[in-house]
């Protein structure tokens, strides 16, 4: 038998090994240029935040919805997503146009003071100052302007009062059962109800202690109301990857979701309305999505990312977004917006996501042929196309439409939208199953358009003027 010289051998084994760490490195380079997946864990920790009691429902121009926004800011920051908000960060603070009360309003007359919340609960205040003198009603008396009008128990307010500033009332069985819950928040604050300057009328329920203390008082006494009334304010999030292709990272394909809800109200047993359904799952979509296609290759086109504020109370962050645009409307591909998407709706086959205004434009059918789990919105006479806040932004031409599953589950805007009815597996499906989609459109020329007739224009469905 031959020998063989063992020289042959070693060279082909340090071969081997040479070719084998060459390939390791080719596999972690591939790796290290993957989008990451989008985890149920990932899911879970941004919902147990968002929509968590101690954010108290995160309500519209509340801090608590700003802390959401600034939740989020962080999160973009750690992922090394360009910021577009105030100051080099990525939270906008924006005017509302409505006051808030900052601390609970006085009550004060001689040496005494009546606390909101304590002596009395105060209704909606229109100013921050009022003062005038007490007068008890009599029937058929003329009430004096700026009066502090004091009613007898079971009169209520009409018309032959308007002329009194505030209108003093006795605590009712109702008022006294929710005394401490409603007195533990802040009331409104009112426009004026003029440009004349006139304000809103000021009520006051007295408890029977401290209405008995008034009722003795002499008509004339001196009282004043004093509140602290500062202007509103409600925050966006907002961050972008800029397009890695010289010709098309002008063209921006814009992902959104509402981040507030309707914060703590009502009398019962759960007065958090935690939101998690509407619209924390959407909020946490856009932040998956945006960790995710942060981690990979960076798309062509610039990718934008934002959390507008105050959807529940009109719609003002998008208001703001459309005054002040980062980029001009024109350069705006698609509008994605994600909204309740927590649970699936049995309108429509497992793992599906329904798009509204799918007929309007060829968005969803084109996301659809590229992976996309999205059909037709199953719920037309609920005209979900204009109820977020992608239709303030279709009525300015851009294709913008809301990708959602909500099957009108009955804890819809309730206390009961919790943590406890989220099909996070769903969930989870669900976002995965767009990130291809929206990588593709990340990267691709198509630009989704009106299907003919279907473009919004004024009265079907925008405002006068719009469209």
């Amino acid at each position: 038998m031959m020998m063989v010289s063992p020289r042959p051998a070693a060279h082909l084994r340090r071969a081997g090994l040479a070719l084998g760490f060459a390939l390791l490195l080719t596999r972690l380079a591939t790796l290290h240029t993957q989008t990451p997946a989008i985890s149920e864990a990932t899911i879970r920790s941004h919902m147990e935040f968002l929509a968590g009691d101690a954010m108290k429902g995160r309500g519209s121009g509340t801090e608590d919805e700003w802390r959401a926004a600034a939740y989020i800011g962080s999160q973009l920051r750690r992922w090394g997503i360009e910021p577009l908000g105030d100051e080099g960060g990525f939270v906008q603070r924006i005017e509302t146009g409505r006051s808030q009360v900052t601390a609970p309003p006085m009550l004060s007359f001689g040496d005494s003071r009546f606390t909101h919340g304590k002596e009395i609960l105060v209704q909606a205040v229109g100013r921050g100052t009022i003062a005038g003198p007490i007068v008890k009603y009599a029937r058929g008396a003329l009430v004096p302007d700026g009066a502090f009008l004091l009613l007898p128990d079971g009169v209520m307010p009409d018309a032959s009062m308007s002329r009194a500033a505030a209108i003093l009332t006795a605590e009712t069985p109702q008022a006294r059962a929710a005394w401490e819950t409603t007195g533990a928040r802040l009331p409104g604050a009112q426009p004026q109800r003029s440009a004349g300057g006139g304000a809103q009328q000021l009520r006051i329920a007295l408890s029977w202690d401290a209405y008995g203390r008034v009722a003795t008082l002499p008509d004339g006494e001196n009282f004043s109301f004093t509140a602290d009334i500062k202007p509103g304010y409600t925050w966006n999030a907002i961050g972008q990857l800029t397009g890695s292709d010289r010709s098309q990272g002008t063209e921006v394909i814009l992902l959104t979701a509402h981040l507030d809800h309707l914060g703590v109200r009502g009398n019962g047993p759960d007065t958090i309305y935690n939101g998690a359904d509407d619209d924390a799952s959407g909020t946490t979509a856009v932040l998956a999505l945006a960790e995710a296609i942060a981690g990979g290759k960076r798309p062509k086109r610039t990718v934008m990312f934002v959390w507008f504020g105050s959807e529940e109370a009109g719609g003002v962050g998008a208001r703001h977004f459309l005054n002040a645009p980062p980029v001009p409307l024109d350069g705006i591909v698609a509008n994605i917006e994600f909204e309740m998407i927590g649970r699936p709706d049995s309108l429509v086959a497992p793992h599906t996501l329904w798009l509204t205004g799918y007929e309007r434009s060829n968005l969803g059918p084109e996301l659809a042929r590229q992976g996309a789990r999205v059909v037709a919105d199953p719920h037309p006479d609920q005209r979900f196309f204009t109820r977020s806040d992608n239709i303030q932004l279709a009525c300015e031409g851009v294709v913008a439409q809301t990708i959602s599953s909500f099957g009108l589950h009955k804890e819809y805007h309730t206390a009961a939208d919790d943590l406890a009815h989220i099909d996070f597996a769903h969930m989870t499906e669900a976002i995965a199953s767009m990130l291809a989609p929206v990588l593709w459109i990340s990267n691709s020329r198509f630009k989704p358009a009106w299907l003919p007739g279907q473009k919004p224009v004024p009265g079907n469905p925008c405002p006068p003027g719009r469209g």
